[in-house]
């Protein structure tokens, strides 16, 4: 009797956690940051005015593959990293969780977000910045 019990209890469980699976159709679209923190560093200026320009930013990533970041901060660093991402392309490696934006030639080495589900929330952290944001999709 406890077997099938268990049994249906497991198989619940897994379809459970599988239900929301991290894949190029999930991180497809439009992204707002409900909360950004630092993950190192954090009492710095310059880390300070990062994680102030991300909070205020849209992430936009089109089913095309190309990636738009907008953000409202009129910091300098955040208006080159706008630059920086015009015409940029993104890729996901399901394997690692990741999304890598940039320039094919390039490597999309211009950053990189380590994507993940942590107690329902959807987390990206910036890999480079350690900057970790948990995300609202639009």
């Amino acid at each position: 009797m406890k077997t099938p019990f268990l049994l249906l209890v497991f198989l619940f469980v897994f379809t459970t956690a599988q239900s929301q699976t991290i894949d190029e159709a999930f991180i497809t679209g439009k992204w707002k940051v409900k909360k950004a923190t630092a993950l190192k560093e954090g009492d710095k200026p310059e880390t300070k005015e990062l994680v102030a320009g991300f909070q205020k930013a849209t992430y936009t990533f089109n089913t095309d593959h190309s990636f738009n970041f907008e953000t409202k901060s009129s910091a300098k660093m955040m208006e080159q990293l706008e630059k920086l991402f015009k015409n940029n392309q993104w890729i996901f490696d399901k394997k690692k969780k990741q999304i890598r934006v940039g320039l094919k030639k390039e490597g999309y080495a211009n950053m990189t977000f380590l994507v993940s589900l942590k107690e329902k929330k959807i987390i990206f952290v910036i890999e480079d910045a350690q900057i970790e944001m948990v995300m609202k999709k639009q």
